[in-house]
Order: C-alpha cells, then sequence, then structure tokens
C-alpha cells in the first residue's frame, strides 16, 4: 500500500474540519462542537506555548538555572526576579476558594497594566496619528486650488474637507451630555445644538454600517475561500483517483 504524503493528509484533515466548521447552518451539532473544542484546545496551548517560551521559561526559570539561589537573594533580584515569584505565587491563590482574595492583587495589576497598554498604545498608534492626519488636510493651504489641477479634484478635496468638519464639530456636539435644565426638570438645548447633534447622529449611523459592511465582506471573501479550497480538494481527489 502506497504511503499518503503529508501534505495530502494535511489536506483531507483541513478539508474535513472545514466541513465540520459549516455544518453549523444545519444546526448545532457533535461536528461543530467538535471543531469548536478543536480550536480552543490548539489557541489555548499555543498560548500557553508562548507564554512559556516568551515569559515563564526566561524570566523565572532560567534566571533560577543561571545564577543559582544565592545570587538571587541579592538586592538587585528583588525586582527583576523574586517579586514576578511573589505575584505568580499569589496569582495561583485564585484556584482556593478561601484563598482566592489574596490573588486579586496580580489580577488588578495585570488588568491595570493590560489596559494602560492598549489606551497608550490607541492614543499613539491611532488617534494621534488619525488627529495629525485630520488637522493637515484642514490647512488653509490644503483648500487651495494648486495651479493645473482639475476643477473636480479640487471641488472634491474641498468638499471632503467641509464633511470632515462637519463629521467631527456634530459628533463631538452628540456627545456632549451638558445642557440647560428647565423649569419642569428636563433638559434643553438650543436648536442648532440640536440639529448638529442629529446630524451627528447619522455619520455615527453611517460609520457603523460601513463597519459592518466591511467585517460582512471579511466574512463573505473567507467563507468563498473555504468553498473554494473545498473544490480544490475534490478536484485533487477526483482528478487522483
Amino acid at each position: 500500500m502506497p504511503e499518503l504524503p503529508l501534505d495530502f493528509i494535511e489536506m483531507i484533515v483541513a478539508a474535513f474540519v472545514t466541513v465540520m466548521i459549516l455544518s453549523y447552518v444545519i444546526g448545532d451539532n457533535v461536528l461543530f462542537r467538535i471543531a469548536t473544542y478543536l480550536f480552543i484546545g490548539i489557541a489555548s496551548g499555543f498560548a500557553g506555548a508562548i507564554a512559556w517560551a516568551n515569559v515563564i521559561k526566561p524570566t523565572l526559570i532560567q534566571p533560577l538555572i543561571d545564577e543559582g539561589p544565592t545570587k538571587l537573594l541579592s538586592p538587585e533580584a528583588a525586582l527583576t526576579f523574586l517579586i514576578p515569584w511573589m505575584l505568580v505565587l499569589f496569582l495561583l491563590l485564585k484556584l482556593s476558594p478561601r484563598l482566592s482574595r489574596f490573588g486579586s492583587f496580580p489580577v488588578a495589576l495585570l488588568v491595570g497594566v493590560g489596559a494602560a497598554v492598549v489606551v497608550g498604545g490607541s492614543i499613539t498608534g491611532t488617534l494621534v496619528p488619525q488627529s495629525l492626519a485630520a488637522a493637515g488636510t484642514l490647512t488653509p493651504a490644503s483648500a487651495l486650488p494648486v495651479a493645473g489641477e482639475p476643477l473636480s479634484a479640487w471641488l472634491e478635496r474641498l468638499i471632503s474637507a467641509l464633511l470632515l468638519i462637519l463629521a467631527t464639530i456634530s459628533v463631538l456636539i452628540y456627545f456632549r451630555f451638558s445642557a440647560q435644565r428647565e423649569l419642569t426638570g428636563g433638559a434643553r438645548r438650543s436648536r442648532i445644538a440640536e440639529i448638529f447633534a442629529y446630524l451627528g447622529q447619522i455619520f455615527i449611523a453611517v460609520t457603523f454600517g460601513v463597519m459592518y459592511a466591511g467585517a460582512l465582506m471579511a466574512t463573505i471573501v473567507v467563507l468563498a475561500q473555504r468553498f473554494q479550497f473545498l473544490h480544490d480538494v475534490l478536484t485533487h481527489i477526483v482528478g487522483g483517483t
């Protein structure tokens, strides 16, 4: 009996798992659950292997092997070794219902540092570059026509800049929750503020619609690729036989 090549076996397994995932179309079933458990298990195992290779082993285990216990008791090693080990041990206490409260500090530290990294990355990687790019498009020089530029291109650039200004102002006004208090206890804003807030709501709805359409198109592309993959597998099997 000829030995099957490894690529062929991987292709068959991938096709079978794809069919198991697509079986959710007919409802929740055993095949879909098995594929979900496989995905979660493999993803968890991969994340654990990355954490062991990049965090736990080089920072907690390897220094203990290389330096020895005596050198790790120095004041210089306290911040880089002893404190992380103490945090890990306290985190393991979350497994005990009686001692789980002692593991709240490492969890709070992880959540706080993670939130700081996410917020800092959002500010430096998204908010500041987008603000600088928007400010660059709203300069007076960018609104003036360039020599030799077609009139349609200048009008398009001017309208885009005006829409950007209108969208920014209207969305900011929409999220402005302060208003004048009426005698009846209700909140009242000026007519102009209400119009701009309504426009801001429209811009937000359009933005969410575009984001949803982009996510839907990406999903359709992935689905089409999976069907194309199944077609290629069937073609290979039929052609090989």
